[in-house]
Formats: C-alpha cells, sequence, structure tokens
C-alpha cells in the first residue's frame, strides 16, 4: 500500500526518547574506506565551518557546518559512498579483495567489460557515473521526471547515458535493477536496498563513515565532540552511517533526521511505525525526493534518530540564502540540516538536549545549484 500525506503543511516534531540509550557499529574497520578514499583524484578533508552567531542566537554552544560543496571535486558528499560501494563490487565481481589498489581493479574490471548501472534524482547518479570515467566503464544512470535537466546535463558530462523513467525515483530504481540484473558483467550501483540486494548499498553506507571519522577528528583539533548531528534522510543511507556512528563507542551523540514535507517518507513511517511508501511530489530538495526508506536503514533510524524534522520549500530556501551570506556554498539538501535545528530549537530543544552546553554539527550534503525560488507559503 502506498500511503499519500495529508496536505504540505507543516507537521510537528517526532522524537524518541530511547533513541538515546540505542547503540549499534557500522564498520569495524572504518580506516579501510579512508585509506581508499584518500588516494582518489582530488580528495581533501571537507571543511567544518563555525556558525558563531547563530549558536549565541540559539542559546548553545557551537554549531559548525560539514560543507560537502566540493567534495573530491564534485558539489556533494555522494562520491564517499559511490566509489567505496564501486570498488567494492567489481573487485568482489572480479575476484580480488578490498585491500588491493585501484589500479589493480581497474585492469581486470576492463577486461570483464562491467558495466555500472545507478538510479539517481541527482549527485548519487553524477557520483557513479564519475567512479565509472575513472575506472573507464560503461555506465547508465537512470532518472525520473523530475530531474531537472541541469543535472541530467552535469551526469551526461561525466560520460553516462542518461535514461529518463516514466515515474518518480521507485520508478527509475526499478528500471535500473531490471536491466543490471539481465547480465553478470552488469553491476547496479544503489544506495538503497531492497530483496535480494543488500551487500552493495551497506557498503555505500560504510563509504560515508569517512565524513563522520573527519568530523570527529576536526572538532577534536579544537578541544570539542558533537553532541548533535543534524542530517538530510532521502533514502536513509547517509543517516544510516549517522546513526551507527553517533551511537558507537559510547559517543551518545543526538541526531536529528530532516526531509522535506511532501517526500517525507522516514518521518510518516516513524509515526506509524512501519517502514511505509509515500507518494511524493516535485521539491527543491530533490536529493530527498525518495517515496521509501532503504529497508536495511529503516531499523537503523527508527531506534537510532533521536528527532524526524519536516521542511517547509521556504524554509529550506531561507536556510540557503543564510548559508550563502555565510560563505557557505549550500544547496537546499544541504542548507536542510540549518532549518531543521532551527525548527527543534524552536519547538523541542529537549529532544535531543540542546542547551547551552550542546555542539551541534550540521550536515550541508551539496553545493549551490540552480532551482525555482519558492513563495513564503510553500
Amino acid at each position: 500500500m502506498v500511503l499519500t500525506p495529508a496536505g504540505t503543511s507543516k507537521l510537528p516534531v517526532w522524537t524518541n526518547p530511547s533513541a538515546s540509550s540505542f547503540q549499534c557499529t557500522l564498520i569495524d574497520d572504518p580506516d579501510l574506506p579512508h585509506r581508499f578514499h584518500a588516494h582518489l583524484p582530488g580528495f581533501q578533508v571537507s571543511p567544518l565551518v563555525p556558525l558563531d552567531d547563530l549558536a549565541a542566537e540559539l542559546g548553545i554552544k557551537r554549531v559548525f557546518v560539514k560543507d560537502e560543496s566540493k567534495r573530491a571535486g564534485l558539489p556533494a558528499f555522494k562520491i564517499l559512498g559511490a566509489s567505496w560501494g564501486t570498488f567494492r563490487a567489481v573487485a568482489e565481481l572480479v575476484g580480488m579483495e578490498p585491500d588491493v589498489g585501484l589500479e589493480d581493479v581497474v585492469i581486470k574490471a576492463q577486461e570483464a567489460e562491467i558495466k555500472l548501472l545507478a538510479a539517481t534524482e541527482g549527485n548519487h547518479g553524477q557520483a557513479v557515473a564519475r567512479m565509472a570515467k575513472l575506472m573507464k566503464l560503461e555506465v547508465e544512470i537512470y532518472a525520473s521526471n523530475f530531474m531537472d535537466q541541469s543535472t541530467e546535463s552535469l551526469i551526461a558530462g561525466e560520460g553516462a547515458k542518461v535514461i529518463r523513467v516514466d515515474g518518480d525515483y521507485d520508478a527509475a530504481v526499478a528500471q535500473a535493477a531490471k536491466q543490471a540484473f539481465r547480465k553478470k558483467n552488469h553491476i547496479l550501483i544503489q544506495d538503497n536496498s531492497f530483496e535480494g540486494y543488500e551487500k552493495i548499498p551497506n557498503w555505500i553506507i560504510e563509504g560515508y563513515s569517512t565524513l563522520l571519522m573527519e568530523v570527529e577528528s576536526q572538532l577534536q583539533e579544537v578541544g570539542l565532540k558533537a553532541t548533535t548531528i543534524v542530517t538530510p534522510i532521502g533514502v536513509g543511507s547517509l543517516g544510516h552511517a549517522v546513526v551507527s556512528f553517533a551511537k558507537s563507542k559510547s559517543r551518545g551523540i543526538g541526531v536529528i533526521g530532516v526531509e522535506p514535507i511532501n517526500s517525507a517518507c522516514l518521518h510518516h513511517s516513524l509515526r506509524t511505525g512501519n517502514n511505509r511508501t509515500i507518494r511524493t511530489t516535485a521539491t527543491i530538495m530533490a536529493g530527498m525526493n525518495c517515496g521509501t526508506v532503504s529497508p536495511i536503514s529503516w531499523p537503523i533510524l527508527k531506534q537510532g534518530v533521536n528527532a524526524s524534522v519536516t521542511i517547509s520549500e521556504w524554509e529550506a530556501h531561507q536556510a540557503v540564502e543564510y548559508l550563502h551570506r555565510h560563505g557557505i556554498d549550500a544547496g537546499p539538501c544541504g542548507a536542510a540540516a540549518l532549518a531543521a535545528l532551527r525548527r527543534v530549537a524552536a519547538e523541542n530543544p529537549g529532544a535531543v538536549g540542546l542547551g547551552r552546553d550542546s555542539v551541534v554539527v550540521l550536515l550541508s550534503t551539496e553545493g549551490k545549484r540552480e532551482y525555482a525560488v519558492p513563495n513564503d507559503d510553500t
């Protein structure tokens, strides 16, 4: 059954008091993907930018933005998951271990004539296309009718064949999977799981651990520890990585998840207690225009997210403008974390223990991009 959310009005902040005691671990050796990423062309640690005036405004100790607008030469964090997931999947198919060099895997992959396929609303597809370009592999990217032409051009510019699907993101995933499973040398590189397809999405989630390890190291350099991380959700893969990091090794970090009002698959699932598919509509937060939470991520998010927030198009736009004034080139998905923090601080700060000693990290997951400026009632 597909759930159709009632209207697009603001929903109250959803909270889970038991999340503070939840514990889990994502990966035994997070240094493995971290070492791999360090050797990617153009790889650098992304900035952690302080927003001291915002912290003062909200009455908390510190606020930082993890700026993913230029990650490895691409405008989003997605390359971290796509690169590690692609590398692991290709290495496995050609019979090589994950501790070998990328160059060795590339040689074997070309001999096997491997082809990559993925579905996207934008940034994931561009990241998979970049990995295919780096590994000199053929790639097809499937996209919904919601994706704008400028985004399609960016993906095609990486050498990918872009195929439009008559339907939403879930329909694009289904079509990409159908094509990928036809041949043994085709690999679906997707960040959401479904029955029989879990290994590669897990590797993609593991790839995001690099971002979180960087955050922890950058805060340690200034003598701080995060108390709250605010993350966009989408299909839930990044949120899965954030919760696993925040709730491991006794870190005890609160997690706030944010989604667009009209594409809030996690928020509606949390309210019903079951992972539900919802109908979505176009949003300027295109990277979160997803109707279903990835099944492997749902149990982790259900137990480990302290608060879930839905925001309007206008709130996202306002957050974009604020970050631009502070020198951070965020797109609407990236700025969504800021809008969510404002909502929680105003409506339910106790949900994640926001107070004078709080150190909050906002994950700005994408760089500046074109979008239609919304009205202030959307």
